[in-house]
């Protein structure tokens, strides 16, 4: 191995470290939206496609026919006198109106309904559900045909229960609905007179229950008001609630206080551990002739500073100025040592002016506590009372009520509106084959762009690249439609665009947080497969770093296709190429500047191009180890960036990784798959580099607000330019 390949092996090995990479993981829910997002359109597609095909594919179903009977119950039946049944059958809650659906659907009233039909009826009902390929088969039972087709439901915002029922015949679809409604007038009424008379027992048999509480509560309640003597209890209820009131804003005053002054004292003991300058703390500067001693000091000092240029150290003069300095001092020490006394006498005093305070409010609280106690016990009796009270006397006014009510039709239902006819059948899509339709639209909607996503292993993401490259992402640069191919590669050097400046000024940080090499150095810029734009990235980076100072040297080992010439505009067939031709075999070799051809690009940025390209590079690399050009571009440069070809398609980055110490990888986005960056990465590891990370290139602007992450300049210009303006109205 040649002298320059020796050198750069070294430097390289006695400062890399391991990297630190993100642990892998599996899909984060955050990634799995942005799969989803990218993808959403062609979901709904094909979401919308294979349900429509679902729904027609279904078979026809038969002419069915639908009517429906509303039942109406009122709120308040409109009797000759104003009273309600024993056994409400009013309605004044939803709660009340699924009771009686539920009473409808019950079994027994089913049973009712069927027994009400005539057989004449009967036949009627079941001749539409006849086979007709075996007209002598039995026919399907009536409660297989009326069952399964009554639905019954409230109609919303009123009292008003729709009974719905699907028949094939239409005439018979009318007769059940209407049977229907008629029975369970009728079923109401029965259950209502029933129950009548045993109502009345159990009335009357709560009224002397109710009464014989009422009067024991009575009684409880005059002697609790004799006990704690009620009529005084609301004036001394208030004295002593607006005693706690004061109390506990002389204890808030007084907790301030103390805080204020233990965040005092513990600066002052900083200040004296710290040896800091204690005046700065005014409370002592303040206190007594601390800053008459402090100003008797600094006079001293200054009379001292003029009598060294006059005298000697053992002149009377000096020796007084020294003992008049020493006795300023202890006495500014003394003062000092005061004012911190008085500081922690101060504090000592609010602490226990705390505690007495704290004391007398928690006895203060407990009187207030136990006269709440008190009047919340009186109040509970008090209701208790109220409550009895009242329940004695519904149940003597229902008493007084029966006898009447039990001779009245107090069956509040009516039929709002009668079941007619249909003149057509009910068609349409059954609600459960759309059901299942959306259903499966659902998951395809959902399932079909996460299911892409997952499918997609092109690199597209922050998560991509540290979980699934194991890498540091650098930053993201957004694409730059807008700008021209000479443009873009000088997109930072000529301010074109605020937002990508930014992003490389991320970048730039990234690198140097994570870099551990020192200047000088050299970092190589490669990527995986052609135009995903490490040269346009290596070029924008170097005028990244030139601008930070450093003295940066931009050379384009890309001998196969140069495009760093075509950028900056420089002169063919001069450079790289051509210099190596007549030194290459010369370890001895001066580097020369213009007879090498760089150029000068920007203050503090030089560029090496090229030269024309050839088809035999590896034979180049290795005339650049023997004359030990980079070592040597390194004693002039303090960053030497290197351009090479796509790693996964030549060897030559691997190659001139042998001069470098760290590298940026450079991925375009949606462009490469993941195996194919982790083998060419794996290559570069083994050959001892150190990859600083991984940057995301020509990201959609979508993509980068969706993921949420891609250096500075994510977010447009706008805010930049909002900031500038500010700052300029500042000025």
């Amino acid at each position: 191995m040649s002298k320059s390949t020796k050198s750069s092996s070294g430097k390289r090995g006695s400062s890399e470290q391991p990297q630190t990479k993100p642990a892998g993981g599996g899909f984060s829910p955050k990634s799995l939206l942005n799969m989803f997002l990218e993808r959403w359109w062609i979901g709904l597609i094909v979401a919308a496609a294979v349900a429509a095909a679902f729904v027609l594919s279904q078979p026809k179903p038969e002419p069915i026919y639908k009517t429906e009977v509303k039942l109406l119950f009122e709120n308040q039946k409109d009797n000759v006198i104003g009273m309600a049944g024993v056994v409400e059958t009013t309605t004044n809650s939803g709660m009340q109106l699924q009771l009686h659906i539920e009473q409808m659907l019950s079994r027994t009233f089913y049973e009712s309904v069927q027994s009400s039909f005539t057989p004449k009826e009967i036949e009627q009902i079941q001749n539409a559900y006849r086979n007709p390929d075996s007209p002598t088969a039995p026919p399907p039972s009536l409660a297989d045909i009326i069952r399964p087709n009554v639905r019954i439901e409230p109609q919303r915002s009123t009292t008003i229960l729709r009974i719905m029922v699907w028949n094939k015949d239409p005439e018979a679809a009318a007769l059940i609905a209407n049977r229907f409604a008629r029975q369970y007038i009728q079923y109401t009424i029965d259950r209502a007179m029933t129950k009548t008379s045993s109502a009345m027992l159990l009335l009357r048999g709560q009224a002397e229950e109710k009464r014989t509480e009422l009067q024991l509560i009575e009684r409880q309640k005059q002697d609790f008001r004799a006990k704690h003597n009620m009529a005084a209890l609301g004036e001394n209820k208030g004295v002593v609630q607006q005693k706690v009131t004061m109390l506990g804003n002389s204890l808030a005053e007084a907790e301030l206080r103390q805080t204020n002054l233990r965040t005092l004292i513990e600066s002052v003991e900083d200040y004296q551990k710290n040896n800091k300058n204690i005046l700065e703390i005014s409370d002592i500067a303040s206190y007594g002739n601390v800053s008459e001693m402090k100003t008797r000091i600094d006079t001293l000092r200054a009379e001292r500073r003029q009598l060294d240029e006059r005298y000697l150290s053992e002149h009377p003069r000096m020796k007084q100025n020294q003992l008049a300095m020493e006795d300023a001092e202890a006495g500014f020490k003394s003062a000092v040592d005061l004012a911190i006394a008085e500081l922690k006498n101060r504090f000592n005093f609010a602490k226990q002016h705390e505690l007495r305070l704290r004391t007398d409010y928690a006895e203060t609280e407990k009187q207030a506590q136990e006269l709440d106690k008190i009047t919340s016990e009186y109040k509970y009796i008090e209701d208790e009372s109220n409550i009895k009270s009242k329940n004695y006397q519904d149940i003597l006014s229902r008493l007084s009520e029966i006898s009447i009510i039990s001779q009245l039709d107090n069956v509040n239902i009516t039929i709002h509106d009668k079941a007619l006819v249909p003149g057509f059948p009910d068609t349409g899509t059954p609600k459960e084959v759309i059901k299942q339709a959306a259903a499966l639209a659902f998951v395809l909607f959902f399932g079909i762009p996460v299911g892409l996503g997952f499918l997609d292993t092109r690199v597209k993401s922050s998560h991509d690249v540290e979980s699934g490259l194991n890498q540091t992402l650098l930053g993201g640069i957004k694409a730059m439609k807008k700008l021209s191919e000479t443009e873009r590669p000088n997109v930072f050097r000529l301010g074109k665009d605020e937002a990508l400046s930014e992003a490389y000024r991320g970048v730039f940080s990234e690198v140097e947080i994570r870099s551990i090499v020192p200047y000088p150095k050299r970092i190589l810029f490669t990527s995986s497969i052609p135009s995903e734009g490490k040269s346009l990235t290596a070029s924008n980076m170097a005028a990244v770093f030139a601008a930070h100072g450093k003295k940066t040297l931009l050379v384009d080992c890309d001998f196969r296709r140069p495009t760093l010439r075509r950028y900056f505009g420089t002169q063919s067939g001069v450079g790289l190429l051509p210099w190596l031709r007549e030194n290459g075999s010369n370890a001895a070799a001066q580097v020369e500047t213009q007879k090498m051809g760089i150029v000068t690009i920007a203050p503090g940025l030089d560029l090496l191009p090229a030269g024309d390209a050839i088809k035999n590079p590896t034979e180049v690399i290795d005339q650049l180890a023997h004359c030990d050009l980079f070592n040597k571009l390194s004693k002039i440069y303090d960053l030497v960036i290197i351009d090479t070809p796509p790693a996964a398609v030549f060897p030559d980055a691997l190659l001139l990784s042998r001069f470098c110490t760290e590298m940026i990888y450079v991925c375009r986005f949606k462009t490469v798959r993941k195996a194919v960056i982790r083998k060419a990465l794996e290559k570069f590891q083994e050959s001892g580099i150190t990859i600083l990370g991984v940057v995301l290139n020509c990201m959609p602007h979508a993509s980068v607000m969706n993921y949420g992450y891609d250096g500075y300049g994510a977010y447009k210009a706008d805010y930049y330019k909002s900031y500038q303006g500010e700052k300029a109205e500042s000025k």
